[in-house]
């Protein structure tokens, strides 16, 4: 049969390919060598990326983009759906005459010299006989030795640019006896560039960089690097700022002049005056000075930090030599600002989904200030509010109401404010000093009410492109309980480690978190999302308390702050996702996500707020939010039969101190560009660190692996660049709380999940 079906392929294969001709299926390259010192065969990989051109797609013998192109009309002309699909899932036959041997061997012969063999020999045979109307070519190639580096000699003038060029030698990228190398000495020139340019030569260019080499010494090359003879005068000498101005009011289309009389602030021209923004904190991100040699780092540092500031929406640095030709080695250089709008005002009407399981409308109002203290110092208030339903596969969970509003400001400084004069110069990107207050009410029906405080001070900024650093070293969080209804008091009287985790919580720490993500590189195959994060609370307040009243802390008789007692613990969280790009439009997208919380001295339970929770639609999508865990702990073996409150209460309980969760995810195309399809597995679960009698099987144990839920799935995105809205539906392949770690039995994989989302889940 496999023959048959071969055989059919084949025949149908070849019905679009022209009489005289074949169907190319392929090429293929033999390299030998008559000295065994040679590798050939490391050689081959690169020649055979010189073949061309690409055969058609097979699959086990078989064409399907070929057969799909000969089942639509092959050759003829077609109109409508047929020509729709032989244009965008066929494809028509590669022939033999579109092959060219001659051109393949002479891109052969290229890579050859390229990598040090001068003297190969190739030759080629085309196979037309063992495959009706089908033929493949064979290339052959017989090298030599390759030849390698005896010397290397930089200029040798006393010109300025020859004297900098010799400086560099020691660095350089050619070394004796290593392989001649033409993509190691275009590297080469573009290294001396890069140098020259952070010495002051503005002008110069790689191109007025050129190679001697003699070959004539026995499989040895000498390289003689040299300066062209039409280099222009102008790119063979340094460069130093004579005057550097800023003008913060620039438009398109202005002309620069000195028709205002500027601020003279140190060495600088700044135009037009400070009423709007303070030359000392624009200045703060210009790292060009007078006097200063050109530097192309310093340059794009300065444009880099100026758009950075967010208070712009053009950067540019505008030079001019002090005469037509330059001659004389001095450039002005006038900064050129065009301000973005300084307020804005927006309110957003949006869908609320959150990781507890409730969703419902939500209302935002945000103001957001560029220049708040005439510093670019950004400004924002948002004031939020919605109301929102409980939603979850367990109808016992369904329809709880909460109603939550709050406030929040913040401010964003483009410095490091610290009692040090801290600058950070050696990075691309704007440091940030942030502000942040806020207040939010909650309102739980049926069970409570809460009013929550939180005040942060730290500093973010990003050393490179892929990493930044976000140090909070100050964190204050207050949440108080108000009017608990007597059901959800007596639930907490059932519950101690609950109730102690509800009870006014005062958190005095700091946390600082590392990010580093190459996703924004493009063409990588390979991208990385890491994120390690710490957060602290009570360490410096307990030994200070330890100190004062000689005894340790207990969570029985807890030390306070003005009669609050202090929560106590660390806590570790690490995030890391790995992106293989299989092709620009197929994607695995996988993620790792582990946390571990430690209470300790006045507390035996993490605040109930930095608790973990797992489930739901950025989480294991086969399970509600927060419906697992933790552990083996069933709230629902547990419940009062009629008790309404109990079994709405559950997902109270269902929090714990450590998280291990995994996530794999396959995307790609279904109606390009706008609607992806994927297909993914999750599985994780939540644990204490302390037992909670009240919540068996809920402790961490090394049984843990047996414990994993297990959930998988299918979904559809719609992605319209700005935005994008996700449908996942999810089944339960495993339940840690069930028998053995089984499944629901109820419909074909237990009791699917439909999860309805923005964004992407990771």
């Amino acid at each position: 049969m496999v023959v048959l079906l071969a055989t059919l392929a084949g025949c149908s294969s070849t019905k679009s390919v022209p009489q005289g001709d074949y169907l190319y299926i392929g090429g293929d390259i033999k390299v030998t060598s008559p000295y065994p010192e040679t590798d050939a065969k490391a050689l081959e990989p690169e020649l055979n990326a010189a073949i061309r051109p690409q055969p058609n797609l097979s699959f086990l013998g078989m064409r399907p983009k070929l057969w799909i192109y000969n089942a639509m009309g092959g050759n003829r002309e077609r109109k409508g759906i047929a020509n729709w699909i032989k244009t965008r899932l066929g494809e028509p036959p590669v022939l033999l005459s579109e092959s060219h041997p001659d051109r393949v061997q002479a891109a052969m012969i290229n890579r050859l010299y390229n990598n040090g063999y001068f003297s190969p020999t190739l030759e080629h045979s085309i196979d037309t006989t063992s495959k009706r109307k089908m033929a493949m070519v064979h290339y052959s190639a017989t090298v030599g030795k390759q030849y390698t580096i005896q010397q290397i000699q930089f200029p040798q003038g006393n010109d300025s640019v020859s004297i900098a060029i010799r400086a560099t030698e020691p660095q350089s990228l050619l070394k004796v006896n290593d392989p001649y190398n033409l993509e190691k000495l275009i590297a080469e020139r573009l290294r001396v560039n890069e140098v020259l340019k952070e010495k002051g030569f503005f002008f110069f260019d790689e191109s007025y960089l050129i190679y001697h080499v003699d070959s004539t010494l026995n499989n040895k090359v000498n390289i003689y690097v040299r300066l062209k003879d039409t280099a222009p005068q102008k790119a063979l000498i340094p460069y130093r700022y004579k005057q550097v101005s800023i003008y913060t009011d620039f438009s398109l289309g202005d002309s620069i002049g000195d028709s205002e009389a500027p601020v003279q602030f140190k060495d600088y021209k700044y135009y037009p005056d400070e009423e709007t923004f303070k030359a000392k904190t624009i200045l703060n991100a210009v790292f060009v000075e007078n006097g200063d040699l050109y530097s192309r780092k310093r340059h794009l540092q300065t444009v880099n930090r100026l758009m950075d500031l967010g208070t712009f929406k053009f950067a540019e640095v505008r030079f001019t030599p002090l005469d037509s030709i330059g001659l004389d080695g001095r450039l002005n250089a006038d900064i050129l600002l065009t301000q973005a709008k300084k307020k804005s005002l927006r309110a957003e009407i949006q869908t609320v989904q959150k990781s507890n399981g409730y969703a419902g409308p939500g209302i935002t109002v945000s103001f957001r200030n560029r220049n708040a203290l005439r510093g670019a110092e950004l400004l924002l208030i948002n004031l939020v509010g919605s109301f929102e339903s409980q939603i979850s596969g367990d109808s016992a969970r369904s329809g709880l109401t909460s109603m939550e509003v709050g406030a929040d400001a913040e401010m964003h400084v483009p410095r490091i404010i610290s009692p040090f004069n801290i600058r950070i110069a050696s990075s691309m990107y704007q440091p940030r000093t942030r502000f942040r207050l806020g207040f939010r009410f909650i309102n739980r029906q049926e069970f409570f009410q809460q009013n929550s405080f939180n005040f942060e001070y730290g500093y973010s900024w990003r050393q490179y492109a892929t990493t930044e650093f976000q140090i909070n070293p100050v964190q204050v969080q207050y949440s108080r309980l108000l009017n608990p209804t007597p059901a959800f008091q007596k639930e907490l009287a059932q519950r101690p480690f609950l109730a102690r985790a509800f009870d006014q919580q005062l958190i005095i720490g700091g946390n600082y978190r590392l990010v580093f993500n190459t996703q924004g590189i493009e063409g990588r195959k390979h991208q990385f999302y890491i994120s390690p994060g710490l957060d602290f609370s009570g360490g410096l307040w307990g030994l200070f308390y330890r100190v004062k009243n000689q005894r340790p802390a207990d969570p029985e008789f807890p030390n306070t702050f003005r009669g609050q007692a202090l929560s106590q613990y660390a806590k570790f969280d690490l995030e890391t996702r790995y992106y293989f790009n299989i092709t620009d439009k197929l994607v695995l997208a996988t993620r790792l996500l582990g946390g571990y919380g430690l209470p300790y001295g006045n507390s035996n339970v993490l605040p109930y707020i930095k608790q973990y929770g797992i489930g739901g639609p950025n989480s294991i999508r086969a399970f509600p939010a927060r419906s697992l865990g933790p552990g083996l702990y069933n709230p629902q073996a547990l419940q009062e039969p009629g008790n309404e409150v109990s079994q709405s209460f559950s997902y109270f309980d269902q929090t714990g101190d450590i998280r291990l969760e995994g996530n794999a995810e396959f995307r790609f195309p279904l109606l390009d560009p706008y609607l992806k399809g994927a297909f993914f597995v999750d599985a994780g679960n939540i644990w204490l660190v302390n037992e909670d009698p009240t919540r068996p099987g809920g402790k961490f144990s090394g049984n843990f692996i047996n414990q994993l839920a297990i959930g998988a799935g299918a979904g559809m995105r719609i992605d319209v660049q700005f935005f994008v809205i996700r449908v996942d539906l999810a089944y339960p392949l495993r339940d840690p709380t069930y028998p053995n770690g089984g499944r629901p039995k109820s419909g074909l994989f237990g009791a699917g999940v439909l999860n309805l989302a923005i964004g992407y889940p990771f």
